[in-house]
């Protein structure tokens, strides 16, 4: 069975693709698959992570701010037989304009001991486009001690009351994950999540080191080892890095577990990205966020928040403006404007509201120039 769905998620988010200067390297598709072992059914349980860049998708006028492509997926045994083949067509919300945002397909499927290999192809509806990659899987075994390393910029554990994964998430048991095939790091944002499943036939002891070594080989980072106690039949062993201070570069990290008088290493490979890239990307995307209804009001305070209240009255519908008072916290008086104004989004999925910008322009002209001096000044808007 061949299981598919769709992630958005971008590490600092992308409204269009932007060319590749040149000389540099264009993007390509990043694959990940993260095997994890069933023993009641002799099978592994592969998720495979398809990372799609933005910037290998036109986007079309068509659809307002969604970037069109379809995805094709085949997984075939040693001797080339298919044992799973599907595509889709999918769409991913163009958010933003650093290069560098993304959107992640999931494909999860179960192989029998063996060797596999998962392909991928991409293509973008407007202009054709195709990419294409290939990834080779050696299934596990009834002698593995591990599930490979699962790392993520973000786990967090479900709760009675949040059970849903958000936007960007997949479940894997009672966690929640944030999709990436590669995990790009910053130094504003350095911890890295990690998850693995230990497998054993009894309930054994052992311990887990955490390790980071970069590309020549070498250990830049070593936690001390954690005894850790698997049940019989398994459990899963997690926890976090805090990198702050790791230098620009890719590196691996490395789980070595230790149990029953086996040892087993896992590795997954991440970036941390310079602080100048870092910065420019951050300044990017709160650009981009400026242009929503939600970031356009973020930075205002309470007077600035009533000031951009007051000439509602002269579009609002009915008693709208009731619930508003002059009471409400300033988060509530930020959350009554954003769905004013979403509501009269006459492009709605795409950032920008042309409405809400084109009204407050015209109160920012009426202020500039009509505006009435003197002992009792009174904004331009409100003159006759």
């Amino acid at each position: 069975m061949l299981k598919v769905s769709t992630v958005m998620l971008a590490a600092a988010l992308g409204l269009a693709p932007a060319p590749v200067p040149a000389g540099q390297i264009e993007p390509a598709l990043e694959l990940r698959a993260v095997r994890f072992y069933r023993a009641d059914q002799n099978r592994t349980r592969v998720k495979g992570l398809v990372q799609i860049p933005f910037s290998l998708i036109r986007h079309g006028g068509g659809s307002a701010g969604k970037l069109d492509y379809t995805v094709s997926v085949r997984v075939a045994d040693s001797s080339g037989f298919t044992l799973y083949q599907q595509s889709w067509r999918n769409q991913a919300a163009a958010q933003g304009s650093a290069a560098d945002a993304f959107t992640v397909e999931i494909v999860d499927f179960a192989v029998a001991p063996g060797r596999y290999r998962l392909e991928v192809g991409v293509q973008d509806s407007v202009s054709g486009r195709q990419v294409s990659s290939t990834l080779d899987v050696l299934a596990l075994s009834d002698s593995s001690r591990a599930s490979d390393l699962l790392i993520s910029p973000e786990i967090r554990l479900a709760s009675a009351n949040d059970t849903v994964p958000r936007p960007g998430e997949f479940r894997s048991g009672d966690n929640l994950v944030t999709a990436v095939a590669r995990v790009v790091l910053t130094p504003l944002r350095a911890n890295v999540f990690y998850l693995l499943e230990a497998y054993a036939d009894s309930q054994q002891t052992g311990k887990l080191t955490m390790t980071v070594r970069d590309s020549a080989g070498g250990t830049i980072v070593r936690t001390p080892a954690v005894p850790v106690a698997v049940a019989a039949g398994g459990g899963l062993l997690k926890g976090q890095l805090d990198l702050a201070g790791l230098p620009p570069g890719n590196y691996a990290m490395v789980a070595r577990l230790e149990l029953g008088g086996a040892t087993t290493e896992r590795s997954a490979q991440l970036t941390m990205a310079g602080l100048g890239a870092t910065l420019a990307r951050d300044s990017i995307t709160r650009d981009a966020e400026r242009v929503t209804d939600e970031g356009y009001f973020i930075g205002m305070s309470n007077d600035q928040l009533d000031r951009a209240k007051e000439p509602l009255g002269y579009i609002a519908e009915g008693r709208e403006l009731s619930p508003w008072k002059n009471d409400l916290s300033v988060a509530a008086k930020r959350r009554f404007l954003t769905q004013f104004w979403r509501k009269r989004d006459p492009t709605a999925g795409t950032p920008q509201n042309e409405r809400r910008m084109q009204f407050y322009e015209a109160i920012d002209y009426a202020n500039q120039a009509y505006r009435e001096g003197g002992r009792k000044a009174r904004a331009g808007w409100r003159s006759d």
